[in-house]
């Protein structure tokens, strides 16, 4: 069976994730009864329940599937039926169907791990070890001998480290993906994701991103894997400890920030001036030219190549969304190679998969403010607002100010963003107890380690949305200041894991006296 064909079976077969609902498969092959991938699948499940008859017509069905993943053929007397209505009772009165050797899987739950092997797409003898206990374990050991008569392969050389790949709602699809990148060559690979929300629109980057499953290739040339399965939604299985790999995804998660901060302030730079800035320190000028308070170093190491991406971008034909990916036929051939490779070896001037300008949206009646990049809520925190006195509607910022009035303790708190030139503006408080009420006279009050996250992230020209309905219900339905809500405030509701960036640049106005609406 040519390449091309495999994985043109194996496209199709994941649009519909039989791993997570195995028993689809008998649906599956009556509405596709040309997808001999199906057929095998069905074959092996029934091969295992010891139901050989049935087994033995699945696997005719699957034809040269059968050969290619048990390197043996599959011999059939007599005509078989055209309807594939019922595998249970297709085979015709009279047609006998040759033994099939059908290597034993136990009777536990299989099929992640039978996908799994599929997925490996190798045509040789693959064997399942037995599970007595009627579970998969956390960590399979998945192995694909070459065949006798295969020449040794080539040695490689032996890769080492973590890498880490991001799903973003299909991670069958990326499991592909990492199975057939990372040959013979030792290492692990970890697929994470972030929660979506309950209404399914957002994806939650403020509630951290996990680990789901892991590919541990043993190297050498022979095959073997190890899989670890971190998220219950990915086996009927007691899931493995994925401690040692929190500080791992949040550090990849940090750089992520960093360079959708960077490359926002960039196009916002560019929106304000006609002309992309030369130097970082363009970026950090002071008041009013102040777009951010100053750089780390990785954004400072990282500058030339998140302006080249911007330029590239907007010579594309996207100079009005710079940053926003298009379809995939029009991109760049090494943004494509960038997002195929694994995320944590992308370049730190690569925000995927936080693709498009960070924007604030304001949702009055949650009485939440959250940043986000597309459809990835990066950050969300509690608010206070005006109730009718806050307009809603389309604005931008136009200001950013630190300590309004000279004061870090006062009526506006330590930052202030100004709305579209108007007095109304993102700010904050000496009044803590208002956050979550409409007790602002139309101005948008946020809790001091709020406020100075949100001003380190966002640059001028920040787009702001400000309405009802706009957020998914919030985990902590009363409001409150966001304590012991996962996600909810700065640091994505850990305020000593806060957003930071050093102060490099004189960005107060003691000379003029702020009047918002407060």
């Amino acid at each position: 069976m040519k390449d091309k064909n495999r994985n043109d079976q194996l496209e199709r077969f994941f649009q519909h994730n039989p791993i997570e609902d195995p028993l689809y498969l008998k649906k599956y092959v009556k509405e596709h009864p040309d997808h001999k991938m199906a057929w095998y699948l069905l074959g092996r499940e029934y091969a295992a329940q010891g139901k050989e008859g049935k087994a033995a017509y699945c696997f005719a069905q699957s034809g040269e599937i059968y050969e290619a993943f048990e390197h043996q053929k599959i011999t059939i007397e007599g005509a078989l039926p055209s309807s594939p209505s019922s595998p249970s009772s297709a085979l015709h009165k009279g047609t006998t169907v040759t033994s099939v050797k059908s290597k034993s899987s136990g009777k536990g739950k299989w099929m992640p791990l039978m996908v799994i092997l599929l997925l490996l797409a190798v045509p040789a003898a693959m064997d399942l070890a037995k599970n007595d206990a009627g579970d998969i374990p956390n960590e399979t050991v998945v192995t694909a001998p070459a065949a006798a008569n295969s020449p040794a392969p080539p040695k490689q050389e032996v890769s080492s480290g973590l890498k880490l790949y991001f799903s973003n709602g299909d991670w069958g699809k990326k499991l592909q993906q990492v199975l057939s990148s990372s040959g013979s060559g030792a290492g692990e690979s970890v697929i994470m994701e972030a929660p979506r929300s309950s209404d399914g629109k957002w994806s939650e980057w403020n509630k951290s991103v996990k680990p789901l499953i892991s590919v541990e290739s043993k190297g050498g040339g022979g095959g073997s894997a190890a899989l670890k399965y971190f998220q219950s939604q990915t086996c009927s299985c007691e899931v493995a400890d994925s401690s040692a790999l929190v500080p791992v995804i949040a550090n990849w998660m940090h750089e992520r920030e960093q360079a959708i901060v960077l490359q926002s302030a960039i196009q916002a730079y560019q929106k304000k001036t006609g002309t992309l800035p030369e130097k970082p320190e363009q970026l950090t000028k002071p008041y009013p030219n102040n777009l951010l308070p100053g750089l780390t170093s990785e954004m400072q190491e990282a500058f030339p190549q998140a302006v080249s991406k911007v330029n590239e971008s907007a010579k594309a034909g996207k100079a009005q969304d710079p940053i926003q990916t298009a379809d995939k036929t029009e991109q760049p051939k090494q943004e494509l190679r960038e997002q195929a490779a694994p995320s944590s070896s992308q370049p730190k001037a690569s925000a995927e998969p936080l693709l498009e300008p960070l924007r604030i949206v304001i949702d009055t009646d949650k009485h939440r403010l959250a940043l986000v990049s597309g459809d990835f809520i990066i950050r969300s925190y509690p608010v206070g607002l005006g109730g009718e006195k806050t307009p809603q509607g389309e604005f931008f910022i136009s200001e950013k100010v630190r300590n309004p009035n000279g004061k870090s303790n006062g009526e506006f708190g330590s930052r202030g963003m100004t709305l579209s030139d108007t007095l109304y503006a993102i700010h904050g408080t000496n009044k803590p107890s208002s956050i979550g009420k409409d007790e602002s006279h139309g101005c948008v009050r946020m809790l001091q380690d709020d406020v100075e996250e949100l001003y380190n992230m966002v640059a001028h020209e920040t787009k702001v949305t400000i309405g009802k309905g706009l957020l998914p219900p919030s985990s902590n339905p009363d409001g409150g200041n966001g304590g012991g809500s996962p996600g909810l405030g700065a640091g994505g509701g850990k305020p000593d894991q806060s957003f930071g960036l050093p102060l490099q640049t004189n960005d107060s106005n003691p000379s003029k006296t702020y009047k918002w609406l407060d």
